[in-house]
């Protein structure tokens, strides 16, 4: 029999190559057959086959072997689930997954990898069942801690992306009183402890640090850098730079940024 297609045209379909879902799809529950078959030109399952359905012309699925993308399942299916599909014995379980690709957005293809469809290829009845799974980290993780100063302008105190955490510039303040510590030496030491402070917020420590930038507004005042800095990072040293600048936001002598890495 023939089946029509928006996106294949007709198609000749046979009812060995039907699938049915008795509870549909999610978004799609009104349609219960669909058939399957490979695009123009391919005979290789382990590329990926359609699976259009037969009552909507404009609903089609590409479907793959989850073992394309090195995956293996291990899930129970629940009674309810296996009676849906008259599955008795798991050796006729097929499973596959469905492929996605926003070609608006030029993103890659990704398969529904949490979402796989469970075909009895007695039967050919299926379902598509969900796992549970830790959703990915966010891509930005923002970093805040009442141990060291609050932001005052619009930014975080440090953002996380993937294993790199990125600290904002620390000036001398106390985080308890939001005041200035008094001259060059206790700023230094307050800025170190704010960084400090920040890190650990991130599960880091000054030791992760592959970079510092120090800023002064008097050059001759490094030295003083050199020695507090010893006291917080070990050897092997991270990477640094010194600015020389006329001024420092809050009438500061002193700000220190870094960029850590962990994992």
């Amino acid at each position: 029999m023939k089946i029509d297609s928006l996106r294949f045209g007709a198609l000749e379909a046979s009812p060995d190559q039907f699938i049915e879902f008795p509870a549909g799809l999610p978004g799609f529950e009104n349609l219960h057959r669909f058939s399957l078959f490979y695009p123009a030109g391919q005979t290789d399952p382990a590329t990926f086959l359609i699976m259009q359905s037969v009552d909507d012309p404009g609903v089609a699925f590409n479907v793959a072997n989850p073992a394309r993308f090195g995956f293996e399942y291990e899930f129970v299916l629940s009674d309810e689930n296996c009676a849906l599909i008259g599955l008795a014995n798991p050796v006729d379980a097929v499973v596959a997954v469905m492929l996605v690709k926003d070609v608006a957005a030029g993103l890659p293809m990704t398969a529904g990898l949490y979402a796989p469809l469970v075909i009895n290829s007695r039967t050919r009845r299926a379902v598509q069942v969900f796992i549970p799974h830790e959703p990915p980290a966010p891509r930005r993780q923002i970093v805040s801690t009442a141990m060291a100063p609050a932001a005052i302008g619009p930014y975080s105190q440090a953002v996380r992306a993937g294993n790199t955490i990125y600290l904002s510039g620390q000036i001398g303040l106390d985080p308890l009183t939001m005041q200035m510590a008094d001259g060059i030496d206790a700023q230094i030491v307050r800025v170190f402890d704010n960084l400090r402070a920040v890190a650990a917020a991130a599960g880091a420590t000054l030791n992760d640090a592959v970079k510092f930038t120090i800023y002064l507004t008097d050059l001759a005042n490094f030295v003083k850098v050199n020695d507090v800095m010893a006291e917080y990072v070990d050897e092997p040293y991270p990477a640094r730079a010194a600015v020389g600048v006329r001024e420092l936001p809050r009438g500061a002598l002193v700000e220190a940024d870094a960029i850590l890495v962990v994992g």
